[in-house]
C-alpha cells in the first residue's frame, strides 16, 4: 500500500447525488478508500445543486457549480496537493485546468472510455496526468503527448465479496438487451436458468450479483467493463462475450482459468449449461478469478496506483 504524507489534501472532483439518497458509485469508494488512510478529502460536485433531480425533466444536470467552489476555497487559502476529477465524459468547463491550480498534481480519470474518448479528451490537455480503464486509449492519449496511465476498472471490495446468501439463479446479469438480440436468444433458451432485470445499486447490485452461480456480461463497445471484475469479487465464474486482444484483457485475467469467454448466443447458452453441471470447474474459475482481482483490482489498488502518479508528478 502506497502511503505518502499524512496531511495530504485531495480535492475529489465527481458527479454525485448522496445528498438525495446515493449510497455508492466508484467515486465514493474511491475517496473511502483515501479518508482510510488518514488523507483530507473534500468532494466537488459535478452535477448542479448537488445532483438534485429536475422532476419535470426526470434529469441531474451538470454545472460548474461545484469547481467554483473548489476555486473559491483556493482563493481563500485552501491549497489541494491533488485536483482528482472523476468523469464519464460529460462535464467540462474553463475553469477545469492544470493552469489554474499552481502547486497543485491535476489528474483526471475518464471512466467512461472508449466510447467517451472524445469527450475526455479536452480534459486530458488540461491535466497533469490522466488515468483511463481503456487500455487502446491510453495509448491514443500517449500518441498526443499526454501523460496517460491504465487505470483499469476495479471492484470495491467493501461492497462486493462472497456473501453467504441463497443461490436463486443460475446465471444473472443486470446488463439488460445486448447484443443486437443474443441476451434475449439466451434467455429464450435458459429460460430461468437465465436472470436479466436491470437498474439494481450499491448493496442491491452486489447481492444481485451474488444470487446467480455465473455473472453474465456482454459489452456495448468490446470493452473491458466493471461487472467483470465485481462479479469476480463475489467469487462467480464470469463469462463475457470475446474482447479484442488491443484491450489488453489478457494481461489480466487467462482464459478458462480465470474468465470464459463466448464467441455467440449458442456458445454462451452451451458454456453456460456447462459450467452449471460442473461445479469443480466453476468454483476452481471462480476461485481464481477472485484472487486475482482481490490481489490487484481492488479500490485499495486503484489508490495505489493513484499515489504513485502524484508521487512520480511531485
Amino acid at each position: 500500500m502506497v502511503t505518502l504524507k499524512t496531511d495530504m489534501k485531495i480535492a475529489m472532483l465527481y458527479a454525485s447525488w448522496e445528498r438525495f439518497g446515493e449510497t455508492w458509485s466508484t467515486s465514493m469508494s474511491i475517496k473511502t478508500e483515501l479518508i482510510s488512510r488518514g488523507y483530507e478529502v473534500i468532494s466537488y460536485n459535478l452535477y448542479h445543486n448537488d445532483g438534485e433531480l429536475l422532476r419535470d425533466k426526470n434529469i441531474r444536470t451538470y454545472s460548474a457549480q461545484g469547481i467554483n467552489i473548489l476555486h473559491e476555497h483556493c482563493r481563500v487559502g485552501y491549497k489541494p496537493d491533488i485536483v482528482f476529477c472523476l468523469d464519464y465524459g460529460q462535464w467540462d468547463c474553463v475553469q477545469f485546468d492544470k493552469k489554474y491550480f499552481p502547486g497543485s498534481i491535476v489528474i483526471s480519470e475518464s471512466g467512461d472510455d472508449p466510447q467517451a474518448f472524445r469527450s475526455n479528451s479536452s480534459k486530458a490537455f488540461k491535466s497533469h496526468a490522466m488515468l483511463s480503464p481503456d487500455w487502446r486509449c491510453v495509448q491514443a492519449y500517449r500518441a498526443h503527448n499526454v501523460n496517460a496511465h491504465w487505470w483499469t476498472h476495479f471492484a470495491d471490495e467493501r461492497l462486493f465479496y462472497p456473501r453467504d446468501i441463497a443461490q436463486e439463479f443460475g446465471c444473472v446479469t443486470t446488463c439488460g438487451p445486448r447484443g443486437n438480440g443474443l441476451t434475449e436468444k439466451v434467455k429464450e433458451a435458459l429460460n430461468d436458468l437465465f436472470n436479466n432485470e436491470r437498474y439494481f445499486y450499491g448493496k442491491d447490485y452486489a447481492e444481485r450479483l451474488a444470487k446467480g452461480k455465473i455473472v453474465f456480461q456482454c459489452s456495448q463497445y468490446k470493452e473491458i467493463t466493471r461487472r467483470i471484475f465485481e462479479g469476480m469479487a463475489c467469487r462467480k465464474l464470469v463469462i463475457t462475450d470475446r474482447l479484442p486482444e488491443e484491450t489488453n484483457i489478457n494481461q489480466l485475467f487467462v482464459e478458462n482459468e480465470d474468465i470464459v469467454y463466448y464467441d455467440s448466443a449458442d456458445e454462451a447458452i452451451d458454456k453456460i449449461k456447462y459450467y452449471l453441471e460442473n461445479e469443480s470447474e466453476r468454483e476452481k474459475i471462480a476461485n481464481s478469478g477472485y484472487a486475482k482481482v482481490m490481489k490487484d483490482h481492488t479500490a485499495k489498488a486503484r489508490v495505489d496506483a493513484l499515489l504513485k502518479v502524484y508521487e512520480e508528478l511531485s
